[in-house]
Parts: structure tokens; sequence; C-alpha cells
């Protein structure tokens, strides 16, 4: 991965390259690491089809929350929260859309190349309004909460790539910046302090 990709998808956690988009994402997202009790929080949804949210790795978790009751699943409301246990290393989640019979993982892009969650410290970087008060009340108290917002849909099943369809928060959870990013990131620094040497010398 080149840097401009490595730069794109930090970008997409600070500012949530999200709802505005109105395009594919292309770069892939930092990857997502437990640091602790992991408790999933459903925050919202604006999606028409019927999607289950499950954990991936490292403990497989299916049928976290839904969007629409479904066979065993049980619509959820906003503010509900599930507690994923103790975990720690990357974490990775998909997105069922069973109305499609499409899944969407974190760490992976679709056939066309797209990616289909953004992560975001803050809710209101997806541009959805105010938090919704069940969603403050089940985050209070929960230490380093990561949004992760979801496209549940492809461009061949008519995606309109605005990132907003479900968001769910996760607790105890943080963006890895990639090693080579850090590394450049030192190597521009250095560089940019021995320019301000030589032009205070000269």
């Amino acid at each position: 991965m080149n840097k401009s990709s490595i730069l794109g998808a930090v970008g997409c956690l600070a500012a949530a390259c999200g709802t505005a988009q109105a395009s594919p994402i292309t770069t892939p997202p930092p990857t997502l690491v437990a640091t602790g009790d992991v408790k999933a929080v459903y925050i919202f949804a604006n999606a028409a089809d019927t999607s289950f949210l499950n954990e991936v790795s490292p403990v497989p978790w299916s049928m976290i929350f839904c969007n629409h009751s479904s066979g065993s699943c049980t619509a959820s409301p906003t503010g509900d929260l599930v507690d994923l246990g103790s975990q720690s290393g990357p974490l990775v989640f998909s997105l069922a859309n069973i109305t499609t019979g499409k899944t969407y993982n974190t760490n992976t892009p679709d056939t066309g190349g797209a990616y289909h969650a953004v992560f975001s410290t803050s809710y209101a970087a997806f541009g959805l309004g105010p938090l919704p008060s069940a969603a403050t009340t089940a985050l209070s108290g929960l230490p380093n909460v990561t949004f992760v917002a979801w496209e549940d849909r492809d461009a061949t099943n008519g995606s309109d790539f605005d990132y907003n369809d479900l968001v769910f928060a996760f607790s105890n959870t943080k963006a890895s910046i990639p090693e080579p990013l850090s590394l450049s990131l030192l190597g521009a620094g250095l560089l940019g302090l021995a320019g301000v040497r030589r032009h205070k010398s000269s």
C-alpha cells in the first residue's frame, strides 16, 4: 500500500470520510484493535435492507445486532448493548445484508474495490445529527469508543455510497496506524527540522 493510500485511510478515522462521501471508499481503513472488554452499542440505522452485524475475529460472534427482525434476530433498538467480552488484537466485523445476499468485512474491499465501513472516534463526524439519547446513555462511562458506519450495498446493487446505513460503536478499541506510516511521518519530521536548521544558519 502506498503512502497516500495510508494517509487517506487515516483521514477516514480522523474526519470520518463517511456520509458526505457519495462515492466508494477505496483506501483501506486503519486496523481496529481491541484493548479490553469490548462492548458493542447499536447507534443508528437508515436502511431498508435487513442486515446483521457479526464479529469475524478475534472472537467470532453471529448476529450481534440486526436492524429489522428476521428469523431468530429481533430488531435492535438504539442504545442496545452487547458485551463481547475481553479481547485483544485486530478486530474484524462483517455486515451481512440478507436482502441482497452480500456480506462485507471491515478489512477487505468488495469485488469492485470499495470498502464498506468507516471509523471515527466522533459520531458527529458522520453528519447524522446529534447522538440519540438512548445511545448517549448506553455509551456513558465506556472507555475508548470507536464508531463504525456502514454502507450496506455495493455498486452492482445500487449503492449510494453515503456510508450512513448502519452505525455501531465499540468500547475499548483503537485504530492502529500501520508502522510504515509512522516511520514515514518520522522521516518527514526530521526532514522538516533539517530544513528549519538550514534556513536559520543561512
